[in-house]
């Protein structure tokens, strides 16, 4: 090996990697070359490393998180929305306290992370319940982890998480929160209410025409009809032209002996087998079984490996050695014993065997012609596309290439961005991306054909209607109404402060409503927080808790149906030394948040001492984003 080495390094090759080398320092400068954060990890905390294969591997697993979870989700939508990077970050928090930990000299046993993992459900035997050897390489394979990897894992985050109970056990929320606590949420107040309708301000008359007109100036924005765009789309689907192919029988029958082969069904069989780790014990075994005993019960007792193939056909059976003694065997026949390859003795038993199958033509005839219809159909789509192109490559509008190719075709008079058309209705067929073309091609032009819904479209744009403002006798009506509803509401309003400003003056709320319409609705009760929030109003509760003991307060009931002013006459709080156990509880309940507030913390202070190091031109380089793909393939 050496002497290759040698030789190689003579000769033009070594020439070249020497030259990429000399490059390399020129753009990236040596340090970055060979340091470690510069070139190819992700970030540095505490002399550990983070690779972009840990973090593209944890981005893996919270996609599949998400889509177990029922959302879906892509591994280029996780990134757009940023998992990456928050995962990197509680990567760089992991490490930091596993390094943490390491400085302390804390580690948690190898008989604690091996208990630990034999209790993880997945690597359990989902029958006995039992740690099974091959659920547990099934369960790294999916995860993507080495044994010693996640084992190293499992220990940091055993350490870890006995060291943070260490740094927060002791800590306790003082009795002054307990207090505060049982201070805020046991505290009334007594009030009373005078309420009085919306009609008691009277009829509002109409507006002039100089207000109407100086309301519209006010609100020319939401008056304001957005773009809308005029569209043709030319739908490009196989569907549309499955109905036109007509499939012989004669085509049928000849496709039918050309599959024949691979759509026979081959023989499978369910059988158990149960690894041994000598021929005496194989020999055991296959006794205990013949004279009836559960083969779950026999692996148990013995501590070995049981599995059942169910249903399997041969080349399913991982073991040669093992699948050819199960094919060879009768159902129900006496148990084997088996010199395997991956195993020194196995012992098969087959308990059914389902028969190979040959295909049927009158069962899969639909099927043989769906499949047929849909090739051709995809040939007479690929023509069709064909003839529109040359046609459009010729001068032909959208539409004409479109009758020109028997290509079906949608014209949408005029669409907003929104997917509504003139009237507010949505318009049916458009999705999302389709509008997003439509309106950043100009008008005049089309698009190329874009993936939708099964098929591919174009979307052509016929003409586009600026976005304006209504007239004012178009939307007059509505601008009379929404001015007599905010004229209605400042006299409301107007009113409200009267009586607030009365009280204030030395009258009864009693007195001061009964002189201006109002009645009283509460007279002198007591409200909790709670039930203060009930009050049908915009936000009285909230004024009646926030003001001092005497105050007077005003809003409008409901969405504008009324008028409410609330005197607060007395604050009412709960006597603490004569409640000791409510300050008790209360503490209680604030100490799980302290513990919380405390460990993240202690968490942050941790990551932030040991100085993480992050590489983010190589993480923007490779998770990047849509817009940033855009971004490149316009330039």
């Amino acid at each position: 090996m050496l002497t290759q080495m040698r030789t190689l390094t003579r000769g033009w090759i070594a020439y070249i990697l020497l030259f990429l080398l000399v490059v390399a320092f020129a753009i990236w400068g040596v340090n970055d070359v060979f340091s470690g954060v510069g070139s190819q990890n992700l970030a540095e905390v505490g002399g550990r490393k983070i690779t972009p294969a840990q973090l593209s591997r944890e981005l893996d697993i919270e996609v599949r998180n998400q889509r177990n979870q029922g959302a879906n989700v892509t591994r280029q939508d996780a990134i757009d929305a940023g998992f990456h990077e928050r995962l990197l970050e509680r990567l760089i928090a992991r490490n930091a306290l596993y390094a943490y930990a390491d400085k302390l000299g804390v580690s948690v046993g190898d008989a604690a992370v091996a208990n630990y993992i034999r209790q993880i459900p997945p690597a359990q035997n989902p029958v006995t319940g039992a740690f099974d050897q091959v659920a547990y390489e099934s369960l790294l394979q999916q995860l993507g982890y080495g044994r010693t990897e996640f084992e190293n894992v499992i220990r940091g985050d055993m350490t870890t998480e006995m060291l943070m109970n260490a740094l927060v056990n002791g800590t306790r929320a003082p009795s002054s929160y307990g207090a505060l606590l049982v201070a805020f949420e046991g505290e009334t107040r007594t009030i009373s209410v005078a309420e009085a309708p919306a009609s008691v301000v009277g009829a509002i008359p109409a507006p002039t025409e100089a207000q109407v007109q100086a309301f519209y100036e006010e609100n020319q924005e939401q008056l304001r009809l957005p773009e809308f765009r005029g569209l043709t789309l030319v739908r490009a689907s196989v569907d549309d032209f499955v109905a036109r192919v007509d499939v012989p029988e004669a085509r049928l029958r000849e496709e039918f002996e050309a599959r024949a082969p691979a759509l026979t069904q081959p023989e499978r069989r369910t059988y158990i087998r149960i690894n041994a780790a000598n021929e005496a014990q194989a020999n055991d075994i296959s006794a205990r079984l013949s004279r009836g005993e559960a083969p779950e019960a026999i692996a148990q007792a013995l501590g070995v490996q049981f599995t059942r193939g169910e249903n399997q056909r041969r080349d399913e059976v991982t073991d040669s050695a093992v699948a050819n003694a199960v094919f060879d065997m009768a159902a129900g026949a006496a148990p084997r014993v088996v010199r395997g390859q991956l195993s020194p003795f196995v012992v098969v038993r087959v308990q059914s065997v389902t028969p190979a199958q040959e295909p049927n033509f009158a069962a899969i005839r639909d099927e043989l012609r769906e499949a047929i219809a849909q090739d051709e159909a995809g040939e007479l789509l690929g023509a069709a596309i064909g003839v529109f192109e040359d046609a459009r490559a010729g001068g032909a509008s959208v539409a004409d290439a479109a009758r020109a190719a028997n290509l079906p075709l949608v014209t949408i008079p005029a669409v907003e961005a929104g997917g509504r058309d003139q009237t507010g209705a949505p318009v049916e067929g458009l999705s999302e991306d389709l509008l997003a073309t439509a309106f950043q091609t100009q008008e005049g032009e089309a698009s190329d054909f874009l993936p939708f819904g099964g098929a591919d479209v174009v979307v052509a744009v016929d003409r586009v209607i600026p976005s304006t403002v209504r007239p004012l006798e178009e939307v007059r009506a509505d601008l009379v109404a929404a001015w007599t509803g905010r004229e209605r509401v400042q006299r409301m309003r107007a009113l409200g402060a009267e009586v607030v400003a009365a009280v204030q003056g030395g009258e009864t709320l009693a007195a001061a409503a009964r002189a201006r319409g109002f009645r009283m609705a509460v007279t002198s009760r007591p409200f909790s927080r709670e039930e203060a929030e009930q009050i049908p109003s915009r936000g009285l509760g909230s004024q009646i808790f926030a003001q001092a003991e005497g105050s007077v307060v005003s809003d409008l009931a409901g969405t504008g149906q009324g008028i409410l002013v609330a005197v607060i006459e007395s604050i009412n709080r709960v006597d603490l030394s004569a409640n000791p156990q409510l300050i008790e509880q209360g503490r209680v309940q604030l100490q799980q948040q302290v513990l919380q507030s405390v460990g993240e913390a202690a968490q942050q202070e941790i990551t932030d001492s040991s100085n993480p190091r992050r590489n983010e031109r190589l993480l923007s380089q490779l998770f990047r984003s849509s817009d940033a793909q855009q971004d490149d393939s316009a330039q």
